[in-house]
């Protein structure tokens, strides 16, 4: 009887529905979207105490990994200086497609999936420019988009700035590496020596033994500090992810499979390989903004601060955070929260 009862509750567990809570500011907005973004159903859910705010569009990780979950979980506050729209990408997430066809995971669809988003929040609420803030994966495709149509975006804010293909994943390796050596770890050891520095920028071949030495050396890098300040695993985000309103258990096992699906298939895209923002993008019209852990490994902080030092843009700040590692918006939110609030009053003030 009990084994009957625990199916029961594995299945209510798995296909339990999820929603969001309820706004009930006059003006508020809370509400969830499956919209049709060339061709694919993907999920929005857009939330705000007063919809006359600001747009904040916020871009994750991944590619494949959804941030709406953990966002909500840490960065609530923002609600109420913005309307936040979180959105979980192509067959990120609550946009998972068990079908999803491969050959769609390609960087240039990711480019026109935001300008087909940021086209209906403008037209949607009436605003010119939106607030964009992108996070490694999505860092890279907020560089994209304020390149591309600048007179969109009032500001861009870039969290874990992905920047070099080569240069970066060099220089984790080598931080995971000399990490390793420090204490002895005689497996971390055994798999870098294995995999080898990477070669190219090119993430399908990078390692002598492919796409597993990638994975095998961020598995490390997580261990050995790099990727998390103080932790070094995600047990607490997971749970946070189980947990959330907006999100069910069924949602968490199509986030690791969607998570797999794209970063796995996204190497084989020659426009994700071999990427160098800094070479390419030197000039922005959009003030611009870096928020870097000190403890990012994974797109090495240092290599942030010096690309902040060299470019053009009619703002820029490079902002450290003492406590973070690759994602400070959740290892420190309240500061997060803070400094978006702050840049939000610093472009606003700029423009009058």
């Amino acid at each position: 009887m009990k084994k009957y009862i625990l199916i029961i509750l594995i299945g209510i567990a798995l296909t339990s529905c999820s929603s969001t809570k309820r706004i009930k500011a006059e003006n508020g907005i809370s509400e969830v979207n499956y919209l049709d973004i060339n061709g694919t159903e993907q999920y929005v859910l857009i939330r705000g105490e007063d919809r006359n705010n600001p747009i904040l569009l916020f871009l994750h990780v991944g590619p494949g990994a959804s941030a709406t979950a953990l966002l909500r979980k840490y960065n609530g506050e923002l609600e109420k200086y913005f309307t936040v729209v979180y959105w979980d990408q192509r067959n990120a997430g609550k946009s998972y497609h068990r079908k999803f066809p491969k050959q769609e995971i390609k960087v240039s669809l990711y480019n026109e999936d935001v300008d087909f988003l940021v086209s209906y929040l403008r037209k949607r609420f009436n605003k010119e420019k939106l607030f964009l803030v992108g996070h490694s994966w999505g860092s890279r495709l907020g560089i994209y988009a304020i390149a591309r149509n600048p007179d969109h975006f009032m500001a861009y804010v870039g969290i874990g700035q992905e920047l070099e293909a080569h240069k970066g994943e060099l220089l984790s390796y080598q931080y995971t590496l000399e990490k390793a050596k420090e204490i002895n770890h005689k497996k971390a050891l055994q798999d870098l020596t294995e995999s080898g520095a990477p070669q190219s920028g090119d993430f399908s071949t990078m390692y002598k033994n492919g796409f597993w030495g990638l994975v095998k050396q961020k598995h490390w890098l997580l261990k050995l500090g790099g990727e998390r300040y103080g932790r070094t695993n995600y047990s607490d985000w997971i749970r946070n992810i189980w947990f959330s309103r907006e999100y069910s258990f069924g949602d968490l096992i199509r986030y690791g499979k969607s998570s797999g699906f794209s970063a796995g298939n996204i190497i084989y895209d020659p426009d994700f390989n071999n990427y160098n923002i800094p070479e390419k993008y030197k000039e922005f019209e959009v003030p611009v903004f870096f928020i870097s852990g000190v403890h990012d490994y994974n797109t090495p902080w240092e290599l942030v601060e010096e690309y902040h030092a060299n470019i053009k843009a009619p703002i820029k700040e490079f902002i450290p955070f003492e406590k973070s590692g690759h994602s400070p918006c959740f290892e420190e939110p309240e500061r997060f929260n803070e400094e978006l609030i702050r840049i939000l009053t610093k472009v606003s003030t700029s423009h009058n």
